[in-house]
């Protein structure tokens, strides 16, 4: 005689799936749970043997005329007079008094169950609120192919050999290596018994708090969720927490999931205010805005070792200059990527409203303290990063790197330019042919011989070798060790001298941003009033770049190079609205428009007129490998078991 209890359960779960049934035939869905169907059964079958499979994955039956009697949830649709309810019903009585130990028989396909015997049992336990089944899994191979679902479970195969884990989904390529590498293994590493314990449990708990949210609604796999997740909390805090700290995290990264999960989640900023709007900013802040803004700023080096941090600190010099009493700053040297959290979180200790890290290299720890200070507002020298609590900012520096490629052109005699890359990451490729487009202008034969300072070797004396005697190495800054001189002349006893190259003005940039602050803290919105991530991607019309000449330089040269430097500041002049043809022939511009600011910043291609290439990951020095991890122009395909470089 079945319980009574057993009756409410079936009377409870029928309810539920009834719910489910009507929501979707309202919405156009399937009704029902899924059919394996007989084409797939015919694919390769690997047995797994009796395992425990996360319930909430069984989502069909290999029978098409079964799937009828159940909702997508696997909860009863047949009343409780049918002979279906009460065998379900003896189930439940089962269960409630011994448990149910008969596993299941199922088909695993692309990391979902389908049942071959045992719909019933999953449907009880699934309404008596348990996580897992007892189960004797066949894995049914899919035929390799392009289709990228097919892609990302070859990946999830090579995973789950060494984690033993369902259920974790990725939308996109190299998921797995990531998580993996984020826990602390690399891809060919066995996971630990205990370890496979606790993340099961944890990723289950995470994956309850993720949907309790609403994250069914954002587009994102668990697995996307808990990657972005973990760019903000450790895996010592994924093993640590429980669900209720989980939802309190989440919510505090919830815009960055919501920004995440957008297509174009990056809105550019690519010129400040016009100069009436700023007269006007500048009445309004006299008349009503904030009297002070306290400000930071974190290096990584010191000006006289870094010729990056002098810029900025010669930038952050000028910006006190400029407004005086209306900011207070705060200045951290030497702060390294250890140390970095520390040093922003005494900073906002210490009062700071708005914090600026300077180098790339800083963001990891920027990103792991903004979530905790919503109401402090973080920017971090880089370009590309899709974040609401810090904004990125950099220059369009491939505008004057046109001027000095015009510049090299018109000055070489045999039409043969050295040109040293720096990193192989996102704006780089613009620089290079930006550069190389400039040569052509002015010298039909330029080719454009590419080195690189990432990786090993004396570039400059292999350009003396080859009677290379003009070459474009890193922009000059006065403070910059080393010699480095933009655009210069190469002797033979190889110093440069130099001749044009782009210079810096980060001060323009911090004026130009605190003044808006001062005006309206709302001009740079806090996460929690933002939809898009903002990045700040201004070029020589706002003054953040413009050009070093040598008065040495031939006056018609000069000349060139102003008039070039006018019509890119006023826009007349577009260094890629022209016919461009890629190393390989291929036409990328026909000459009829000018290229997008994503089809500039993101080039992963060099022009015809180059000849090297740009360098894989590991053929880097290590010092360069962090860098183009973050912002290389081909991070996706880097390879995770790399992460632990120095």
């Amino acid at each position: 005689m079945p319980s009574i209890e057993a009756v409410q359960y079936y009377q409870a779960a029928l309810k539920q799936g009834q719910r489910e049934y009507k929501h979707c035939v309202h919405r156009g869905l399937c009704p029902n749970i899924q059919a394996l169907g007989a084409d797939r059964l015919q694919l390769s079958q690997v047995k797994l043997g009796v395992m425990e499979a996360p319930i909430y994955l069984v989502v069909g039956s290999t029978e098409e005329a079964r799937c009828n009697s159940f909702s997508p949830g696997f909860y009863p649709l047949l009343g409780t007079d049918t002979e279906f309810a009460q065998k379900w019903i003896n189930l439940c009585s089962a269960q409630l008094n011994e448990g149910i130990h008969d596993p299941i028989k199922c088909y695993e396909y692309l990391g979902r169950f389908y049942v071959q015997e045992g719909n019933k049992r999953v449907s009880v336990l699934k309404a008596m609120g348990s996580f897992t089944v007892q189960a004797e899994i066949v894995r049914l191979m899919p035929e390799q192919s392009d289709d990228i679902t097919v892609q990302i479970y070859t990946e999830f195969l090579d995973f789950f050999r060494h984690s033993k884990c369902w259920g974790v989904h990725f939308s996109d390529l190299g998921g797995y290596a990531k998580l993996q590498a984020a826990l602390g293994f690399s891809r060919d590493e066995d996971w630990p018994e205990d370890i496979q314990r606790k993340f099961k449990g944890r990723y289950f708990g995470f994956r309850n708090s993720f949907y309790r949210l609403g994250g069914g609604s954002l587009g994102l796999t668990t697995g996307d969720a808990l990657l972005r997740w973990l760019q903000f909390y450790s895996a010592q805090d994924l093993f640590t927490m429980g669900e209720g700290d989980y939802r309190k995290t989440l919510t505090a990264i919830w815009k960055e999931l919501c920004v995440h999960a957008e297509t174009a989640p990056i809105a550019v900023s690519l010129a400040p205010v016009s100069e009436g709007e700023e007269k006007r900013s500048m009445m309004a802040g006299l008349l009503g805005g904030r009297k002070k803004l306290r400000l930071a700023f974190l290096y990584q080096g010191t000006p006289e070792s870094s010729g990056w941090t002098a810029a900025h600190d010669r930038g952050r010099e000028y910006l006190e200059k400029t407004l005086g009493d209306s900011v207070s700053v705060q200045c951290y040297y030497e702060v390294s990527q250890q140390g970095a959290e520390l040093a922003i979180g005494e900073a906002v200790a210490n009062g700071a409203e708005l914090i600026f890290t300077t180098a790339v290299g800083l963001i990891d720890a920027t990103l792991r303290v903004a979530v905790k200070y919503p109401k402090v507002r973080f920017m971090n020298c880089s370009i590309d990063q899709a974040y609401v609590n810090v904004k990125a900012y950099y220059c369009r520096v491939y505008e004057a790197k046109f001027i000095t490629g015009a510049v090299a052109g018109a000055m070489s005699k045999t039409g043969r330019i050295g040109y040293v890359g720096s990193y192989p990451i996102l704006g780089v490729p613009a620089s290079i042919n930006a550069f190389a487009l400039g040569a052509a202008l002015t010298n039909p034969d330029a080719r454009i011989d590419l080195r690189w300072h990432c990786m090993p070797g004396d570039y400059m004396a292999q350009f003396r070798e080859q009677g290379i005697r003009l070459v474009s190495d890193r922009d000059y800054i006065a403070e910059q060790p080393y010699g480095a001189r933009g655009l210069a002349r190469l002797g033979e006893d190889g110093e440069l001298t130099l001749l044009a190259s782009p210079n810096w003005h980060w001060g323009e940039f911090y004026v130009r941003i605190v003044r808006e602050m001062l005006r309206d803290p709302k001009t740079i919105p806090l996460a929690e009033d933002s939809s898009r991530a903002i990045n700040y991607w201004w070029g020589m019309d706002s003054g953040v770049v413009d050009l070093c000449v040598s008065p040495d330089l031939p006056e018609g040269v000069r000349s060139l190079a102003e008039i070039l430097s006018r019509g890119i500041r006023s826009g007349t002049i577009r260094p890629f609205q022209r016919l461009i043809r890629t190393q390989d022939g291929r036409v990328v511009n026909d000459g009829s428009r000018d290229l997008t600011m994503e089809e500039i910043l993101k080039m992963d291609w060099l022009n015809d007129r180059v000849d090297g290439c740009l360098p894989a990951f590991e053929e880097l020095l290590p010092v360069a490998k962090p860098t183009v991890r973050r912002l290389g122009v081909a991070r996706d395909k880097i390879p995770p078991e790399e992460e632990n470089e120095l």
